[in-house]
């Protein structure tokens, strides 16, 4: 007899892979790179792939800009800052309410997911006097799910 294990939130990933499915319709694929916590040594396996990986892809970090929302994994050494591949996203386009089929990459995982450009203060900014948008990447929790519909835009 095999023993096999489910995943306890098999059903939150699948419901964030079948969005992810729906929105490749609809827009690009933004490839996005989790980026390990600062409290983490530079030999853990997550800081060694992001060091890797940061070399192998063209990665852009801009801070403020992008999240993995609410957070990453940080049982496997991750928090909510990540790089975006240069070329998969372009910061100078952002709509509110925006949504894009993304891949989440980490050392030990490969989410498929979405993201939704994100208004995150009602103040604009006090030097553009723009709106304050973000680009929130949805880890599969369930209470992500409600977060999502939330902030897509209105269809």
């Amino acid at each position: 007899m095999t023993n096999l294990s489910i995943e306890p939130n098999g059903f939150v990933r699948d419901t964030f892979r079948c969005l992810h499915n729906e929105y490749l319709r609809k827009n690009h694929t933004v490839h996005a790179y989790a980026e390990p916590n600062g409290s983490q040594k530079k030999t853990s396996p997550s800081s060694l792939w992001f060091f890797c990986m940061s070399h192998m892809k063209n990665l852009v970090d801009m801070p403020f800009k992008d999240y993995i929302h609410p957070e990453g994994d940080l049982y496997n050494g991750y928090w909510d800052h990540c790089s975006i591949e240069k070329g998969t996203f372009d910061y100078d386009l952002m709509e509110e309410g925006k949504v894009f089929p993304t891949v989440l990459y980490a050392h030990h995982e490969t989410i498929l997911t979405v993201a939704c450009i994100v208004k995150t203060s009602e103040s604009p900014d006090i030097v553009t006097g723009e709106d304050q948008l973000a680009l929130y990447i949805y880890y599969p929790t369930e209470d992500n799910i409600e977060e999502f519909e939330k902030h897509k835009e209105i269809e």
